[in-house]
Parts: structure tokens; C-alpha cells; sequence
């Protein structure tokens, strides 16, 4: 028997078109979705549910609770469907997904099934949400062919507007229990929207006192530059002592970054590469990557994409 959900925050419309064509049932809907969608099959105006999903604090993904049996009924269908969804904190009855770059990307493609929706839309709704959606009723419910370029529009004034050089840049890493680190701000060198790629600098380390994957002492005046494009599943920071002298460089493997006005975010996945000042490159932390996978926090999808983009970072510094 399949689960009967109540669904509501911002990936509501999404998720519903979603698990309605899973086979489920969706209950006791907002009016907002009772609008939408009509008189939809599997749409119960009134009824007890098995599932509540609801959005985590952050937006970034959500919380799934009920019945242990349907919450994983949940869960496998999400997995199967957001191969980059990542899946903590599950317990008897309870569980939180995060949604990185694909998966909102993903749901932005469901969404637009039920009506007019820019790409970008819930990562722009976790910035603007009452203007996201006033802008998109106003201008796809009459054009809704002009999806991509409101969108792109709305990217631009959004967040690649308020990026100017200069400005300070925090840098959300993200573990796939849900801790955030914040790593030392990066300050704007270069910013490109066409390319959707920024050039940060930063220089005020903070923590261990040798630099991760590298070995090698901090030092008053070192800096880093640290290049960052929309899309890619690393980036890459080069570290220079204050002469310039290269220290090394260490390739972040993780989720597409995802720009936000003040900061960026990905949620890391554990593997890196590392090169060293003599021109040594080799992969770091594999096993921590696997051990992840076994723990249940990501698919096995996941897994070979982060492996195989950590392999040819690998092979591109190698050839360099």
C-alpha cells in the first residue's frame, strides 16, 4: 500500500506532481495546491496521512516523518529520482534529505510541469520567496515561454548584481551530516556572469596549523586564490606564500557550488585532490568518500560521479 502524504514549504508543488506520479497519495493539500492541481487523481482534499514532509530551517532540503515503512517508501523513491540528494540524520520514523545543485534542478523541471517555473526557482525562493513567485505569476502565466530568460534575468538582479570585486564572499562547506564549516571568506578578484564562474582571494586561515592535504605549515601573509564555476564538481584553491612562492594546491571534490548573494555553498563530498609544490598530484580521503556510501548518505551514483571527477582532476593537473 502505497504512502499517504501531507506535503507543504517551497519544494510543495514539486514534490507533489512528483510523488503523485510515484503512485501516492497526497493529503489534505493547501488551497494553494488544491488550485494548481484540481481535480487531480491520487489529490485527497481530506484525510489522516502516513508521511508529513516539510522544509528543513535552511530551505536547503527537507524533513520526511511518520510511519517507518512509508517514511523509506519516501526515501527510495527520492534516492532513485536525485541521485545527488543527500540522506543524515535518518532514525526510526524520521529522516532529513538535502537538495544540492541537480536536485533543486531536478524539482525545478517537476514544478514546471504543473505550471510556469524559472530554472533556479527554489534556490532563488530560499533567497526572495514572495518575489520569486509574484514575479513568475505576473510574467509566465502570460509568457511562459519566456522561462529562461526571466530566469536568467532574475539570476543576474538576484545574486551576480550584488557580486562586485572587492566584496567579501562567505564560503558555506557543508559535511553530509549537516555540519556547516565555514571556511576563511574569499574577497572577490573576478566575476563573470556569462561564464558563471568567480575568482576569490583569501587569505585569513584559521584552524589547523598545516594546511589539509598538504602537510605543509600555515604562514603569516600566505594566500590563496580559490576559482569557483557554476556547474563543475570541484574547485580548486592554489595557496602562495606572501612572495608568491606556490605552496601547493587543493581541489575540493563536492556538489555543484550554488551562488548565493553574501556567500557560496556545496555540500562536500569528502574526496579531494591534492597537488604538491614538487608537481606531485594524488587522491586524498577515498576511503572516507566510501565510508559515507556505507553509512547511507549517498547514492551509489553519487559515489562513482564524485570518484570519477576527482580522477580526472587528477589526470588534468597530471597534463598541465
Amino acid at each position: 500500500m502505497s504512502a499517504a502524504l501531507k506535503i507543504r514549504g517551497i519544494y510543495a508543488t514539486a514534490l507533489t506532481r512528483f510523488f503523485l506520479d510515484q503512485g501516492m497519495k497526497v493529503v489534505s493539500p493547501s488551497d494553494t495546491i488544491i488550485r494548481r492541481f484540481g481535480k487531480t487523481k491520487g489529490l485527497v482534499l481530506v484525510a489522516s496521512h502516513d508521511v508529513e514532509i516539510m522544509d528543513l530551517d535552511d530551505m536547503q532540503g527537507i524533513r520526511v516523518q511518520g510511519e517507518t515503512a512509508f517514511v523509506d517508501e519516501v526515501i527510495t523513491a527520492l534516492r532513485r529520482n536525485f541521485f545527488d540528494a543527500i540522506c543524515r540524520n535518518k532514525s526510526e520514523g524520521s529522516a532529513e534529505i538535502e537538495f544540492p545543485f541537480f536536485a533543486k534542478s531536478t524539482l525545478d523541471e517537476w514544478r514546471n510541469r504543473v505550471l510556469p517555473t524559472v530554472p533556479r526557482h527554489h534556490q532563488f525562493r530560499i533567497i526572495a520567496s514572495d518575489h520569486v513567485n509574484l514575479l513568475e505569476e505576473k510574467t509566465l502565466s502570460i509568457h511562459p515561454e519566456k522561462r529562461g530568460f526571466v530566469g536568467r534575468s532574475m539570476e543576474k538582479s538576484l545574486i551576480w548584481d550584488t557580486f562586485e570585486k572587492g566584496k567579501e564572499i562567505k564560503i558555506e562547506h557543508v559535511k553530509m551530516d549537516g555540519e556547516v564549516i565555514y571556511l576563511s571568506e574569499g574577497v572577490i578578484l573576478e566575476t563573470d556572469f556569462d561564464r558563471k564562474t568567480l575568482v576569490l582571494n583569501r587569505s585569513r586561515f584559521s584552524g589547523r596549523t598545516k594546511y589539509d592535504g598538504l602537510g605543509i605549515e600555515k604562514r603569516e601573509g600566505d594566500y590563496a586564490i580559490s576559482e569557483i564555476q557554476e556547474g563543475l564538481w570541484c574547485y580548486q584553491h592554489t595557496y602562495f606564500r606572501s612572495d608568491d612562492t606556490l605552496i601547493g594546491r587543493y581541489v575540493n571534490i563536492n556538489t555543484p557550488v550554488e551562488f548565493y548573494p553574501d556567500h557560496i555553498r556545496y555540500m562536500d563530498l569528502e574526496i579531494d585532490v591534492v597537488q604538491m609544490p614538487d608537481g606531485e598530484v594524488f587522491v586524498a580521503d577515498e576511503e572516507d568518500l566510501e565510508e559515507r556510501f556505507k553509512a547511507g548518505y549517498i547514492s551509489k551514483e553519487l559515489l562513482e560521479t564524485a570518484k570519477k571527477a576527482a580522477y580526472q582532476r587528477v589526470k588534468t593537473l597530471r597534463d598541465e
